[in-house]
């Protein structure tokens, strides 16, 4: 059943995962449709915003400017997109004249610049320096036309009486007018995702402001509405109660051969062009795609790797409780052994069975062996669980090995003689100082010799060597037993785990030696290793760092 769940659950996140795959390409071409209907709408509302504000600097020139130059009057509130203003009288008979606006607002004459040169006084911008030129028309007497006080106001000519030319204020437009209308039509933060650069489209290699890009948008823009230049110029007194309505022909501009000048009645003279920052919007998008994409991937990945997991840990659980059932087997019947012997050995003593010296002594070494026995796997199950409580923290002291060692072959010399074993030992000297709990220790080294001892009993040779290199400690014992399957080794040091070969033989065991070796081992910051082939022996080998 956790298997099929577990499968069900991985053909789940694949199937999402593809759905996902497609989904991100649709949605990643959605977002950039709609950040593109939006700069497409932000791009608009700017062009708007700009010529509006060119056709009220339009119509203010033809407006207040011109009534104070004829009235000699300061002109006060010049639009900020204004640097300088020329105004040129155009006589029907003899040579124009010129005026220029000085800094306390009033027009006095000059002499014309160079750069205002063009073949009549019609609507149009010139190029370089960027100026904006407009016709002055005088307006004849208002005539009457039927009843109701309705009158109609014509001009005069077709002639202009004058003609203003505004030049341009850069500083102005780079530092304040552009920045500000992007801010409106953009939003605040667009200058974070975008890079804004104007060019004049007949010099689209000289920006006027920002930084030469490559533009994701275009829009053109600086144009003027015919209904800004077809106020003209006011009667200065219309008669009180009448509606006015001035009828003005606006005159359309051809610059064919004309570079320098520009028709303010098309798209736009010049042009803004918007960039995302970094990489171009669909790149951008495509990489954002592959990042979502990508984060999505991984945490379908964790999820599989989650499920796996879960299916490794109970099956995990459930070898466990097999090991641990084995181990309650196996030590139940371990326990009732030397239980039972010493019961039965007890009680033929008590009934008077065993009789002479030499009986005594046999009896007594008998139950004397299997209350070791039984000693050795009630210690070995105790300090497994108390290692593993975490209740008892290991020692630190410094351990003399050399002794410690050869105190627990002390103790097991006896045991080796009488099972005919042939001991080498062999110590280094001058062994580093070790850190650590001389308890466990002796216990993990009594383990290693026990096992030996079990498992050796076709070598009846066992070798202890200690070593040291700048970084650790190692004390080995090798024995010239049946070795080790190579399908037991890597289960070797869990809990309750025990070899095929052993369990077949029936060499009593708990399956928790080699398990104490190893945590006693990490206890220590060490290792425990283990090389061994079937029929040449084993070597395991505690690490424990200097």
């Amino acid at each position: 059943m956790l298997l099929a769940v577990s499968g069900a659950l991985a053909v789940l996140l694949a199937t999402l995962a593809i759905l996902q795959y497609r989904w991100s390409a649709r949605v990643a071409a959605a977002d950039a449709q709609r950040e593109r209907e939006y700069l497409n709408s932000a791009a608009a509302l700017f062009a708007t915003q700009f010529n509006d504000m060119a056709g009220q600097t339009a119509e203010f020139l033809q407006t207040e400017a011109w009534n104070a130059l004829q009235s000699g009057k300061p002109l006060t509130a010049v639009p900020k997109l204004i640097g300088e203003i020329y105004a040129l009288d155009l006589p029907e008979k003899g040579q124009s004249k010129a005026h220029h606006l000085n800094g306390a607002g009033v027009f006095e004459p000059s002499s014309t610049p160079s750069w205002i040169d063009f073949p009549r006084c019609v609507a149009h911008a010139i190029q370089e320096p960027p100026a904006l030129v407009v016709p002055v028309y005088n307006v004849a007497e208002a005539e009457n036309l039927g009843g109701g006080g309705l009158r109609i106001v014509k001009a005069a000519a077709r002639v202009p009486q004058g003609c203003m030319v505004a030049r341009i204020d850069l500083n102005s437009l780079r530092d304040t007018v552009i920045p500000q209308l992007v801010r409106q039509s953009f939003g605040d933060t667009a200058t974070h995702d975008y890079d804004f650069e104007v060019v004049s489209r007949a010099r689209p290699d000289s920006p006027l402001y920002g930084n030469p890009v490559h533009a994701d948008l275009q829009k053109p823009f600086f144009s003027i509405s015919p209904a800004h230049l077809a106020l003209a110029h006011r009667p200065p007194s219309p008669v009180p109660g009448q509606v006015g309505i001035i009828v003005q022909s606006v005159e359309t501009i051809v610059t064919k051969g004309s570079p320098g000048l520009a028709n303010l009645y098309g798209s736009g003279i010049w042009e803004l062009e918007v960039a995302h920052k970094g990489l171009p919007l669909a790149a951008s998008f495509e990489r954002t795609r592959q990042r979502n994409l990508l984060i999505s991937i991984g945490v379908e990945i964790l999820l599989l790797a989650a499920i796996a997991f879960l299916v490794i840990g109970a099956r995990r659980m459930q070898h466990l409780a097999n090991q641990k059932m084995q181990f309650v087997a196996g030590v139940s019947h371990e326990l009732r052994t030397p239980v039972s012997a010493i019961s039965m050995l007890s009680r033929n003593q008590a009934d008077g069975l065993v009789s002479g010296p030499e009986k005594v002594k046999q009896y007594g070494e008998l139950i004397h062996q299997q209350s070791r026995r039984l000693n050795e796997m009630v210690e070995q199950t105790l300090q497994y669980a108390g290692i593993h409580s975490g209740l008892r923290k290991p020692a630190r002291d410094t351990i003399d090995l050399e002794g410690l060692i050869r105190e627990a072959l002390d103790a097991r010399r006896a045991e080796l003689e009488r099972d005919g074993f042939e001991l080498e030992v062999a110590v280094a000297p001058e062994l580093p100082p070790v850190t650590g709990d001389p308890n466990l220790l002796r216990t993990a080294f009594d383990n290693l010799l026990s096992n030996a001892l079990k498992y050796a009993q076709g070598g009846h040779w066992i070798r202890v060597s200690v070593t040291h290199s700048a970084q650790e400690v190692q004390i080995s014992v090798v024995d010239r037993g049946d070795g080790i399957d190579p399908a037991d080794q890597a289960e070797i040091f869990e809990p309750f785990c025990r070899g095929r070969a052993a369990i077949a033989a029936q060499i009593p065991g708990s399956g928790l030696g080699l398990s104490l070796v190893r945590s006693v081992a990490e206890a220590h910051r060490g290792t425990v290793t283990l090389e061994s082939a079937p029929g040449r022996g084993s070597t395991f080998t505690l690490h424990l760092p200097v």
